[in-house]
């Protein structure tokens, strides 16, 4: 594998998406409609490709580029642009311990980097109450579970981080960067009695999410400001640290650097503008919406232009 590593993700074309993802973030797809692009995804329903080849192909074959870290022999994350058209469902996530054991999949706590945000756009994130499973059951058949729910305004730049179990959902006209762990169980429990492109209603997942939300009033910030450094060349804000992966936004003036080294890969993700990415003998010109996989080890990785990259590790 090369020290820089284009991706080409998986699409998916959800009711409720939109359209920028193919006019500004160079998603080129026959899709009418593109939710989500799963830019770093080893995950069976839906991998990206490095190099035309599965991820988790590519990575099984070659351990080693996941770095001493990385927990098991796989890509251990899944990064996603979502562009929402329209509200998504309320819904949940169980943690690790529920989901291996009731589903043979990962947990699942996440984090939104907003991009983009039209006028008025909001979402909803953790109870603003605390309620039983009794209330809770209640309020999703009478449908006036939103009015129980934190209804957060956002706009760019906005970032939140969202535990398991976590009751959530991200409104219309968000069109955002989300870094997760490597999974794909989701539990609707409100879905506004929408109808899919057959006229029928999608799944409910009740009983499930009453057994994994936390019905505890969920605090929530809007961003931490973690400056690294800031000058004249460039500034780099670590935007969350997890125990699943740390995530950075690289504002790039004219050059930025950082290290690959042993311990983790990176995935790199250019979010704003076009820039080239160097290292030692190899370059690529990215433009908004390219990612690459950056094996660990890799060594000096540089950013040049006027652009913004979100950078991710372990």
């Amino acid at each position: 594998m090369k020290k820089l590593n284009r991706l080409t993700p998986a699409y998916k074309d959800n009711l409720w998406g939109g359209t920028r993802l193919k006019e500004r973030y160079n998603k080129n797809t026959d899709m009418e409609i593109l939710a989500e692009s799963w830019e770093l995804s080893s995950h069976p329903d839906g991998q990206s490709l490095v190099n035309g080849v599965p991820l988790y192909d590519a990575v099984t074959e070659e351990p080693e580029v996941l770095g001493t870290k990385c927990p098991v022999k796989d890509i251990p994350l899944l990064i996603k642009f979502i562009d929402a058209k329209q509200d998504l469902s309320i819904q949940v996530h169980p943690n690790d311990e529920y989901a291996r054991r009731v589903e043979g999949d990962n947990g699942k706590t996440e984090m939104w980097y907003i991009l983009e945000a039209a006028p008025g756009a909001n979402i909803f994130l953790g109870t603003n109450e605390s309620m039983t499973k009794e209330e809770f059951k209640e309020r999703i058949e009478d449908h006036s579970i939103t009015q129980y729910l934190n209804l957060v305004p956002v706009k760019q730049g906005d970032v939140f981080l969202v535990r398991s179990g976590t009751l959530h959902a991200i409104g219309g006209g968000c069109l955002l960067i989300e870094i997760q762990e490597r999974s794909n169980v989701t539990y609707r429990v409100y879905d506004y009695d929408r109808r899919d492109k057959d006229g029928n209603t999608r799944e409910l997942h009740v009983d499930k999410a009453l057994e994994v939300t936390n019905l505890e009033p969920y605090e929530y910030k809007t961003r931490e400001e973690r400056i690294i450094s800031d000058n004249r060349d460039g500034a780099v804000e670590l935007l969350r640290e997890t125990e699943y992966f740390h995530t950075y936004a690289y504002l790039v003036r004219h050059q930025l650097s950082f290290t690959a080294d042993e311990t983790s890969f990176v995935s790199l993700t250019m979010t704003g503008g076009e820039g080239v990415v160097e290292t030692d003998g190899e370059m690529e010109i990215l433009k908004q919406g390219d990612s690459l996989f950056i094996p660990a080890g890799s060594g000096k990785i540089t950013i040049r232009g006027n652009c913004e990259a979100v950078v991710v590790t372990l």
